[in-house]
């Protein structure tokens, strides 16, 4: 195992002893009767496998399409990167058998390993470059007007990688930007439970902002003092925040108004 091997290793003991056990990490074994028709138990999934080593060919790629983005090209930058990367990690990872997952930290990949023990289910945890990818186009393509197809590259993201944060974000925006508010609060949500995953230097950031599309979104529900509340959970993340203040002062307007 090549990357973070030292945590890994220790993870990977943590999911053998449950395996063997027979129980889902972090809970007791449970004790075995002696009647056959309750006794039985699945057997365990072979135990999954985590390998966050990042593909320095692809990074770069990755990094030649976030240039084409900051040159105003966004175009360029989805055909001639990002569609690129994600249709070579996708072929890299069809034949594999069980579940592909994708991390950014060793804790998300944790916890990934630990839901496929818990299924019985084969999984291989590997480096975030694919979801980076399908996050970063589904950006552009906003940009560029194609809500329906920034949706459902990030809806496979998530698919890969159900607990991080950047991409229930941008699919939350996704969402939110054709109006399906109720889609677009379950990401958001998902995204303000997920940020604790984060990596530490975008956890703040990442956290902030998922409060912030949460309350906008309950803004366009007319939910009024949810947003409030759930905008100043996003001040006592990044105090000063003046998108989150301007919201705040938006809706005392609005309340003004309506006395």
């Amino acid at each position: 195992m090549r990357g973070a091997g030292g945590q890994a290793l220790a993870v990977l003991a943590l999911l053998a002893g449950a395996a063997c056990a027979g129980a889902p990490v972090g809970e007791a074994a449970r004790p075995i009767s002696a009647h056959p028709s309750t006794s039985a138990q699945p057997a365990p999934a072979s135990l999954p496998t985590a390998d966050l080593t990042p593909d320095p060919v692809l990074g770069k790629a990755l990094v030649e399409g976030l240039l084409a983005v900051r040159a105003g090209d966004p175009r360029r930058a989805v055909d001639g990167s990002f569609n690129l990367v994600i249709n070579a990690y996708e072929m890299r990872y069809r034949a594999t058998p069980g579940r592909i997952y994708c991390a950014r930290t060793m804790a998300e990949a944790t916890r990934y390993m630990q839901d496929a023990v818990r299924a019985h289910q084969p999984a291989r945890v590997v480096e975030a470059g694919l979801v980076l990818a399908y996050v970063y186009r589904g950006r552009e393509l906003m940009t560029l007007d194609d809500l329906a197809g920034a949706q459902a590259g990030l809806e496979r993201a998530r698919a890969l990688s159900p607990a991080n944060a950047a991409v229930l974000l941008q699919l939350g925006a996704a969402y939110k930007a054709q109006h399906k508010l109720p889609q677009a609060q379950e990401a958001f949500q998902a995204a303000v439970d997920s940020a604790d995953l984060s990596p530490p230097e975008t956890k703040p950031q990442e956290t902030a902002d998922a409060f912030y599309g949460l309350g906008s979104t309950y803004v366009a529900m007319g939910r009024l003092d949810e947003a409030e509340a759930t905008y100043r959970r996003c001040l006592k993340v990044l105090p000063g925040n003046a998108l989150a203040e301007m919201e705040l002062k938006e809706i005392q307007r609005q309340r003004a108004q309506s006395r």
